[in-house]
């Protein structure tokens, strides 16, 4: 990438932190409370609201850096409680958050441990718990842990949140098991309690966005965009809701509208994921040069701090495997994250980017891991068609194009005609198979 594009895109990233000082939200006005607090006092509670105040800012803006400084106030806040004291139980949930927040698994589990060991009688460690057991792919161990959330407390306002919390996560091992009605059952549910306890916008803003994410999955793009733009009504300009809209827009063929809501939502957080698939649909309309720099700005962003490399492996996997650049690269990646993430999405990757090095036997082994659990994603089963009618098992490519379609014939702005076409090609390759073998029994 030549000079002037990097300071083009260094300037461009400036401009979406950027925060007039009239914009400033009460997070931030929280923010500042502690660390003036906290300053005066050097006390661990002021530290400890501080940190947690930050990771809140980070949910908000997804925002890296404030993770780092979350974990440099809750650390603080520990070492001035005492680890060993019943005070220091929050700080180490909050620091487990955090750990989730930077794709730091393990080192979460570790401190969520930390938390309940203290006997403090918080329960939302065992959330945490059973957080970082998912995304390393122990979905067991994750639904105990979030068995455990369900206790009946004489404190209706804690039992209402444990409830959230178990709704919310347990949703997601639904989706994950195949149970997609279920989960989106369970995902409404955490809606009502989020609004029942006048959650902060963005986390009843977020409730809202899962359960699009699971209607959309399922294929109803229209109930999906109903329950993204509520999300937007809770909170306007949320960048999760404008990218659920723009992917409904995108399915119904509406790239005007996909384009401009995809802007917008880059223009709040420029998350490599939508700039992606703003590349894609300039790609999609021929508009090449604007791809060209929605693409080099994926790139740019995944490797723009050690955290932004850490966090982003997966994505960058994928989208190299996607576009067909970087091919050794990507793989590396996604390897890379398999060290720390053994959840079926990494699988899934996994496969996509053996599959794009001509790797189909490994592309095989990590595909079928990834649909082991049944997990009612297009995209596995698209990747899973290619990779069996690659292999020359045209019954297995045809069934896995079939389910791809029929979960949610949208599910990508180039690979669901992909799709189709593929299944056109394997069934008609099948019929004379079975035809050619027909005439040899005979």
């Amino acid at each position: 990438m030549v000079r002037t594009e990097i300071l083009m895109m260094l300037a461009l990233l400036a401009s979406f932190s950027a925060v007039a000082p009239g914009q400033r939200t009460s997070t931030d006005r929280v923010i500042a409370n502690y660390q003036a607090a906290s300053s005066r006092s050097n006390n661990s509670a002021d530290y400890g609201q501080l940190g947690s105040a930050y990771l809140q800012k980070a949910r908000e803006t997804a925002d890296l850096s404030y993770y780092e400084l979350a974990e440099k106030a809750l650390t603080k806040s520990v070492d001035l409680a005492g680890e060993m004291n019943m005070a220091a139980a929050q700080p180490l949930i909050q620091l487990a958050a955090v750990y989730m927040g930077e794709h730091r698994f393990s080192e979460a589990a570790d401190y969520a441990q930390r938390a309940l060991a203290l006997g403090s009688g918080d329960l939302s460690a065992f959330g945490l718990l059973g957080d970082a057991y998912a995304d390393m792919g122990s979905y067991d161990q994750a639904a105990q842990c979030y068995g455990k959330l369900l206790v009946h407390l004489p404190s209706q306002e804690v039992s209402r949140g444990l409830s959230y919390m178990h709704d919310s996560r347990v949703s997601y091992l639904e989706f994950i098991h195949g149970n997609n009605r279920s989960a989106a059952d369970l995902a409404r549910r955490a809606v009502d309690r989020a609004l029942e306890m006048h959650m902060p916008a963005e986390n009843v803003a977020w409730s809202y966005f899962q359960l699009g994410e699971y209607l959309f999955q399922a294929g109803d793009i229209f109930g999906a965009e109903a329950v993204y733009q509520q999300a937007l009504n809770v909170l306007p300009g949320y960048y999760r809701g404008l990218s659920g809209v723009a992917k409904v827009r995108v399915a119904e063929g509406n790239y005007a509208d996909a384009i401009d809501l995809y802007r917008k939502a880059i223009d709040e957080i420029p998350i490599p994921e939508y700039i992606a698939a703003l590349g894609d649909i300039y790609a999609k309309l021929e508009q090449r040069e604007q791809a060209r720099k929605q693409y080099h700005l994926v790139k740019f962003i995944g490797f723009l701090t050690n955290l932004n490399q850490h966090a982003y492996n997966r994505e960058l996997a994928l989208f190299y495997a996607d576009h067909g650049v970087a091919l050794s690269e990507s793989l590396e990646l996604a390897q890379r994250e398999l060290e720390v993430r053994r959840d079926v999405y990494t699988e899934d990757v996994l496969a996509w980017s053996l599959y794009k090095n001509g790797k189909l036997n490994g592309a095989k082994a990590a595909i079928d891991k990834a649909l082991s659990l049944g997990t009612r994603d297009a995209l596995f089963y698209y990747h899973a068609g290619l990779i069996y009618r690659d292999l020359g098992d045209l019954e297995c490519a045809q069934k896995y194009l079939q389910i791809a379609l029929r979960i949610n014939p949208h599910f990508h702005i180039f690979y669901a005609d992909a799709a189709r076409q593929a299944l056109r090609e394997v069934s008609s390759r099948h019929v004379i198979a079975k035809r050619g073998a027909t005439a040899h029994e005979d």
